[in-house]
């Protein structure tokens, strides 16, 4: 074999390796590594999470604005516990001791 020959399949051998290491580099730890792709996952599913519970939460007050809008009494209920409004000729009753 020539000399030439050696040193070109040298060079191509080192070239690849140098090129496995770098693409193996970037397997492990570059940006879309194995590490941060479970990084990313993690995120995910906690965003996931949220977002259900947002649009559960959603849900409910949904739920409550249709009442508030068609029903006197719960509105009178809302009124009477949260607020601590009364009807004319009855007497407010505070629960909480001083």
């Amino acid at each position: 074999m020539s000399t030439a020959k050696k040193v070109f399949r040298y060079l191509a051998l080192i070239l690849l390796i140098v090129f496995s290491m770098s693409l193996l580099r970037d397997i492990l730890f570059g940006q879309f590594s194995f590490q941060e792709n479970r990084k990313l996952e993690t995120l995910i599913n906690e965003k996931e999470y949220e977002l259900a519970n947002i649009a559960e939460e959603n849900e409910t007050l949904k739920d409550e604005i249709i009442l508030l809008k068609n029903n006197d009494e719960y509105v009178e209920h809302i009124a009477r516990e949260n607020l601590g409004l009364i009807k004319e000729n009855e007497e407010y009753i505070d629960e909480e001791p001083e």
